[in-house]
C-alpha cells in the first residue's frame, strides 16, 4: 500500500487508482493543479501562517510574506486578523480592514492605527503610526507544493485524501471517461466538507462561552 504521506508515496497511490501507464508523467501536473485549485477554495488551519513585524514611527507600509522556497514556502493569500502594539505594550488593537475610499481619506493622516488595507503586495496600516509598534499577523497561506525539495506539507499530512482524489479529479481532461472521475469527485466533495465540519467544532467547541475582546 503507498505511503501517503510523501510526495513518491502520493504519486504512486494515484498512479494506481488511475490504471494509465501513459499518465504517469503528468501524474505531478495534476497535484500542482489542485494545489492551485485548493488556494483558491480552501482555508484550512493547516494554512494558517503567523507572522510579527516592527513599525517604526512614520512608517504603515510593509511588504506581504512572499517567499517562494521549497521547505520555506510562506506566500500570502488571506488576512486572518492582525494586531498593533505599541512600544509599552499596553492597549493591543485589533485593526479592522478598510475600504479603497477609507484608505484615500487616511493614507495622509498619523495617529493610533486602527484599521489596515491590502494593495498589490503590500500591507497599509492606518493611520500612519505617530509612534513605533509591533504587528502581529494571522493569515492564510499557500500550501506549499509537493516536490522533490518538498516531499510532504501540512495539508498532505493532515489530509492525504484531499490530495489524492483532487489530483484524480483534475486528470479528468486527459482520461475522458476511462476512469470513474464522477465517483472521486463525490469522494473529494465528502472529503472537503468533513474537514470543513472538522475545522468548525475545532475552532468553536461545544459548550464553551465567548466574548468579543476586540478593542478599537
Amino acid at each position: 500500500m503507498a505511503d501517503l504521506t510523501t510526495y513518491d508515496g502520493l504519486k504512486a497511490a494515484i498512479a494506481d487508482y488511475l490504471g494509465r501507464e501513459d499518465l504517469t508523467e503528468r501524474i505531478p501536473t495534476f497535484i500542482r493543479m489542485w494545489e492551485q485549485r485548493g488556494n483558491r477554495t480552501l482555508r484550512l488551519r493547516a494554512m494558517e501562517h503567523r507572522a510579527h513585524a516592527s513599525l517604526p514611527k512614520g512608517q504603515g507600509q510593509m511588504p506581504l510574506p512572499m517567499k517562494r522556497v521549497p521547505g520555506q514556502w510562506d506566500v500570502f493569500l488571506e488576512m486572518r486578523d492582525i494586531v498593533w502594539t505599541p512600544p509599552d505594550g499596553n492597549g493591543s488593537v485589533n485593526l479592522w480592514y478598510a475600504s479603497p475610499d477609507e484608505y484615500a481619506l487616511l493614507l495622509e493622516k498619523t495617529g493610533r492605527p486602527y484599521c489596515f488595507t491590502i494593495e498589490a503586495n503590500d500591507l497599509f496600516v492606518l493611520p500612519t503610526p505617530d509612534q513605533a509598534g509591533k504587528l502581529q499577523l494571522t493569515y492564510y497561506a499557500e500550501i506549499p507544493p509537493l516536490g522533490d525539495e518538498q516531499p510532504d506539507n501540512e495539508i498532505l499530512l493532515r489530509h492525504p485524501d484531499l490530495y489524492l482524489y483532487g489530483s484524480l479529479v483534475e486528470s479528468a481532461v486527459f482520461t475522458r471517461g476511462s476512469v470513474p472521475v464522477d465517483m472521486w469527485a463525490q469522494y473529494y466533495r465528502q472529503a472537503v466538507g468533513d474537514i470543513s465540519q472538522q475545522e468548525t467544532q475545532a475552532r468553536y467547541p461545544k459548550d464553551i462561552s465567548m466574548r468579543p475582546m476586540r478593542r478599537t
